[in-house]
C-alpha cells in the first residue's frame, strides 16, 4: 500500500509557485490578516457598548 506509487524517481520533477515574481502572495497575506482582526474590532466594540449599557 505504501509504495504503490507509480511514481519512481524525482528526476525531472518542476515545482508550480503560483506567485513567483509578483505581490499576490503579500496581497493574500494582508486580505487575510484583515479578514482576521475586523471580527475582533467588532465584537470589542460590541462589548464596550454592552459593558456601558449595563453599568
Amino acid at each position: 500500500m505504501f509504495n504503490s506509487s507509480p511514481i519512481t524517481s524525482w528526476e525531472g520533477a518542476g515545482a508550480f509557485f503560483n506567485y513567483a515574481g509578483s505581490g499576490g502572495a503579500v496581497f493574500w497575506f494582508f486580505i487575510a490578516a484583515i479578514l482576521c482582526i475586523i471580527p475582533v474590532l467588532v465584537s470589542l466594540k460590541a462589548e464596550k457598548a454592552a459593558e456601558d449599557k449595563y453599568k
